[in-house]
């Protein structure tokens, strides 16, 4: 984990060199552990950098990086996952292995292949090469954005950070309101990839590379384009897949434990949380005392709520044996709102708040007991995929024998898991879209010959599908009408024509016609909702010097999963079914065998409504908003919140939620606490409950 800040100025501003250390000062937050900076001599170039130490090899790292030619410069925030092989490659022969280090082998890697030697690179990572051969910078960000990078451009300079807090304390940098960005927020929408909330400031999207020349010409690439070559392995058997699967997720489990302080997991009783626990506690049982875990208990919440909620059965079925140095954190009794005003300041943006109280107090924890490194799981439904996608592949064909077979077992499974799942809500679910496709496409009698199996085998009614089938045909804003008359929808806090103003009403969700495998490549590639949450995160690790890890992000895993057929998802039946049946023998049965996830949003609604009524009421009604939302549907909205206590969700949270943050983020704004300097986060004094 580290900070990066870099510039670049036309002639005659002669400010380059106190403009560096200005936005280091931005940075300082992200490592306490060492700072550097570097001007060219005409000072027209600068780059800073801020270290935090997370590994044995980021101990001896010298950064802005000097290459051995002093052609080129580096600065990256980065944790190299094959390490091994580069260095093989790579002219490291007369070196220790461990003592070279990661921004040094990605300046060997660019020296070596240029532009292309992000191709090369597996881990996370964020770096900016000043390559004085070319007088231009070359920046890169790893393919699904765990690390950050922001920038900035005028016509006479370029900046980037890690935050945008360190650029918006340039003098050329305002905080200008990107208006359609957060009334997109607002609207439960993430926009584009590429815009922050600020109008001045930009992001490099994940899987891209920046090409910055002195002259500020700028040219953005995507690198990583995993459909184009990924070749599907349908000829392998069940055990091939199973072994493949397990080698290669144990691998990138493996390469995330690489550290020099204490390893955490954030252990939550998930099946990927679980797995990576498991996978660590496997192979290396006698040093898995070195790795601490911390999870999240409900044992305060009402019966019929915590029964949804906790998942501390599967927890313990995880450290059963293990001897991992465990704590748990008692969140029935924390506020979602715990320590909101400061994750608001550490993030700079508006974002969708969940669980960030729980992360806030993990964080707390981990940082007084030295822990840097916390792996997570969080990630891995959408790598690993549910095998939905497996109905869908059969609805298209026609299959409707062999998919109505498989939504039986699917509802068998998830009865004997205590779960509800009747096998014609695989069609609603599945089944339905793929069948208007045809419709859309003006081929009503594929539609209709279709529609008629379907009520057969699954003995629907005819005009039910006929029914359901027109609602999701017309446009998404004449089905917002509907649900609002039916009163199943959440009530929009943005006036229908300021979206439509925007251009941020109207947007279709459709399920694409390409192939499984491209589909799923393309929802890794492009999806804002993983970007968001990967954003939202960071700042928040790096506040509490630590560094988020996500096995599941890790490249090899990632290509691996796009290569396996979709029916390895729902073998039998069973969703998930690659990961259950590859870690079979370390996962424990009562993980394996579950379905469904913990639904966290009750917990969240209960206490809100138990420790922050007045404080929610008092942000959505905040004048301060006037230019944003709509007052009246505000009102109506936490009327509907507090109307609702006995009901376990509430269609008003989600939206309050986000106006609740907007309003303190447009107070930072206002008080200045969005650029400069931030104030790092201590560890808190209280000991939680330790389970050895």
């Amino acid at each position: 984990m580290s900070g990066i800040a870099g510039i670049v100025s036309l002639g005659g501003r002669g400010s380059v060199r106190r403009d560096i250390e200005t936005m280091i000062q931005g940075i300082r937050h992200r490592g306490p552990d060492a700072h550097g900076s570097w001007v060219n001599s005409k000072e027209t170039v600068g780059l800073g950098h801020s270290l935090l130490e997370t590994t044995p090899q980021a101990e001896l790292e010298d950064q802005p990086w000097r290459g051995r030619n002093k052609r080129v410069y580096l600065v990256a925030d980065a944790r190299l996952d094959n390490r091994d092989k580069l260095t093989q490659i790579l002219d490291c022969k007369n070196r220790r292995i461990s003592s070279v280090t990661d921004p040094e082998i990605i300046t060997l890697s660019y020296l070596k292949w240029g532009r292309d030697c992000v191709n090369y690179l597996i881990g996370d990572f964020s770096f900016s090469v000043w390559d004085e051969s070319n007088h231009s910078f070359f920046c890169a960000r790893d393919p699904m954005g765990v690390k950050p990078f922001y920038y900035a451009k005028t016509s006479s300079s370029f900046a980037f950070a890690s935050e945008s807090r360190p650029i918006l304390s340039l003098p050329f940098v305002t905080d200008s309101i990107n208006e359609k960005h957060v009334i997109t927020f607002l609207s439960g929408g993430y926009g584009s990839r590429a815009e922050t909330s600020f109008k001045e400031i930009q992001k490099l999207k994940p899987g891209h590379t920046l090409h910055v020349t002195h002259e500020l010409s700028m040219t953005s690439r995507r690198y990583w384009n995993p459909a184009d070559h990924i070749e599907r392995a349908d000829r392998w058997n069940d055990h091939e897949y199973e072994q493949g699967f397990k080698d290669v997720l144990n691998e990138a489990v493996q390469a995330h434990l690489r550290s020099n302080t204490g390893v955490g997991i954030r252990l939550s009783g998930g099946m990927d949380s679980s797995s990576i626990a498991s996978l660590a506690n496997a192979s290396s049982p006698g040093s898995s005392s070195s790795i601490y875990t911390f999870s999240g208990i409900f044992p305060s919440l009402p019966e019929e709520k915590k029964h949804r909620v906790d998942e501390q059965k599967y927890i313990d079925a995880v450290l059963k044996g293990a001897q991992f140095k465990s704590f748990f954190i008692d969140a029935s009794k924390l506020s979602p709102f715990l320590g909101l005003d400061e994750m608001v300041e550490m993030r700079g943006e508006p974002f969708n708040l969940h669980a960030h109280y729980l992360l806030y107090k993990t964080l707390g924890i981990a940082q007084q007991h030295n822990v840097r490194n916390l792996l997570d799981g969080s990630e891995g439904d959408a790598v690993v995929g549910y095998g939905h996608d497996f109905f869908i592949e059969l609805a298209r064909a026609g299959e409707w024998e062999r998919f109505t077979e498989l939504a039986v077992r699917y509802s068998e499974n998830c009865r004997q898991a205590g779960r509800h799942y009747p096998p014609e809500k695989a069609f609603w679910d599945h089944g339905l879209e793929p069948l208007l496709e045809y419709l859309r496409s003006g081929q009503p009698g594929k539609y209709y010959g279709n529609v008629c199996r379907v009520t057969d085998l699954f003995d629907i009614p005819l005009s039910k599908v006929l029914k359901r089938s027109m609602y999701w045909v017309w446009p998404s804003q004449w089905r917002k009408r509907i649900d609002r008359f039916r009163g199943k929808s959440a009530l929009d806090v943005i006036s229908s024509q300021k979206l439509r103003r925007l251009g941020v009403d109207g947007e279709e969700n459709r399920t694409s016609t390409a192939p499984t495998h491209v589909r799923h490549a393309r929802t890794l590639q492009k999806s804002a909702v993983l970007t968001s949450a990967m954003e939202a995160v960071d700042p928040i690790f790096a506040a509490h010097h630590a560094e988020a890890r996500h096995p599941f992000f890790d490249r090899r895993v990632i290509e691996y999963c796009l290569s396996l057929p979709a029916e390895q998802r729902m073998k039998g039946g069973w969703s998930r079914s690659i990961l259950r049946r590859a870690l079979r023998d370390v996962l424990p049965d009562k993980v394996q065998n579950r379905l469904g996830k913990a639904m966290l949003g009750i917990n969240i609604k209960h206490n809100l409504l138990h420790h922050e009524q007045n404080r929610l009421s008092e942000l959505a009604r905040d004048e301060i908003l006037q230019p944003f939302v709509d007052r009246d549907v505000v009102e109506g909205l936490l009327n509907r919140f507090q109307e609702s206590p006995s009901k376990p969700y509430s269609y008003a949270v989600g939206p309050l939620l986000r106006v609740a943050v907007l309003a303190i983020w447009l107070r930072k704004r206002r008080n200045g606490k969005l650029e400069g300097p931030l104030e790092t986060t201590h560890a808190p004094k209280e000991k939680e409950e330790q389970n050895q």
